[in-house]
């Protein structure tokens, strides 16, 4: 699908491709949607990535296109790589459906490069399936990559459905923790212009904005995230590259962001038989550590076994536990082996030191009323 707007000023003549991942949730993932086509102005094309749905996600998005009208280029996961019936694709929702569950990341990354490779887009914005868009949002995105230097992602003010409280105003990262900004500080009301442009670590890929050529230089996803904490990592490899991060102030999207339920450590102790939740803590408790073995100096890593200890030892005994739980204790050991010889690298690039000084924090933002 390509819409685009007769009258589009500097910043609206940048093609962009969307990239929105459903998985056994086409009813969010329809109302996103329906809310991309009421955008003002912009080019883009919609690609979306079904993670092997079992429900009927797939009947149902034809079912929406049809009504639409919309057509749909749809390929299964294993002709991706063919390049016939790849030469028109204009002004079609490209589909493409995925053999198995590939996780976050690697559904993802399938999108972009597909669209990478075929729809040669000056931007790619990520889109979780659960966000509602304002219909200027993707102008304000692009305002906002064509008027700042060294662009590496933007992303815009997310807020929870409700309107009632903020999701995310960008990434940080501190002594052991990386977290969303102002997530979840009450928000009475939303102004126009109530938050401002502004440099900010990296972005939450809820909702993020990459120029094609950074994301060419820098890498996609890392798929042994598979699922949370992959934009951090992202993040992390933009800046290296010595690309920046903005907010744009005045972009606005709804994000229905999922609350699970919370086990406690005795629960996992016992056995709860939420293996949804175990699995969980698994991958936020083995990301963390990549994370930290990557990037985190071992002066902060020092800092951080004072200061949060006991946050330091559940991370270690959730990875520990879990990973028993699930069979994973080689599989996870080498992986966050195989980050000791990333962190090498890491540790001769020129800026990581510069960048670990600027945007470590010894503690999360503190947010009064929805500003830092």
């Amino acid at each position: 699908m390509n819409m685009k707007n007769k009258d589009h000023d500097l910043e609206t003549t940048h093609h962009v491709s969307i990239v929105i991942i459903n998985w056994n949730n086409w009813k969010d993932t329809l109302e996103c949607l329906k809310s991309l086509l009421k955008i003002n102005n912009s080019i883009f094309q919609i690609v979306l990535v079904d993670n092997s749905s079992t429900d009927d996600s797939i009947t149902q998005i034809r079912d929406f296109a049809r009504q639409i009208p919309l057509e749909i280029a749809e390929f299964r996961e294993g002709e991706l790589e063919d390049p016939r019936s790849k030469n028109d694709l204009q002004e079609k929702l490209v589909l493409i459906k995925n053999n198995i569950n590939h996780g976050f990341a690697a559904g993802n990354n399938i999108g972009v490069h597909f669209a990478l490779q075929y729809l040669n887009p000056d931007y790619v914005l990520l889109l979780n399936n659960d966000t509602i868009t304002h219909e200027n949002f993707l102008d304000e995105l692009l305002r906002v990559a064509c008027r700042n230097d060294r662009v590496g992602s933007i992303q815009p003010v997310l807020v929870n459905y409700a309107a009632s409280a903020i999701d995310s105003l960008g990434q940080e990262c501190y002594w052991w923790g990386a977290e969303d900004i102002c997530m979840g500080q009450s928000l009475n009301h939303i102004e126009k212009g109530m938050f401002s442009d502004g440099e900010i670590f990296g972005s939450c890929a809820a909702a993020a904005l990459y120029p094609s050529e950074v994301l060419r230089e820098t890498g996609l996803f890392d798929e042994d995230f598979f699922v949370e904490l992959e934009d951090v990592d992202l993040s992390w490899r933009i800046r290296l590259c010595g690309y920046n991060s903005f907010l744009a102030g005045k972009a606005l999207v709804y994000h229905k962001r999922g609350v699970s339920g919370t086990l406690s450590s005795w629960d996992i102790i016992k056995g709860v038989k939420d293996g949804h939740m175990v699995r969980k803590w698994h991958c936020q408790s083995r990301n963390w550590l990549i994370i930290v073995t990557r990037y985190y100096p071992k002066s902060i890593i020092a800092k951080a076994i004072f200061r949060y200890p006991h946050k330091v030892l559940f991370t270690l005994f959730r990875l520990i536990y879990s990973s028993i739980i699930l069979g994973k204790v080689s599989k996870t050991a080498k992986i966050l082996h195989k980050n000791l010889k990333v962190r090498k690298k890491v540790e001769k690039n020129k800026v990581w030191s510069q960048i670990w000084q600027k945007w470590l924090k010894s503690s999360p933002t503190k947010c009064v009323n929805g500003h830092k």
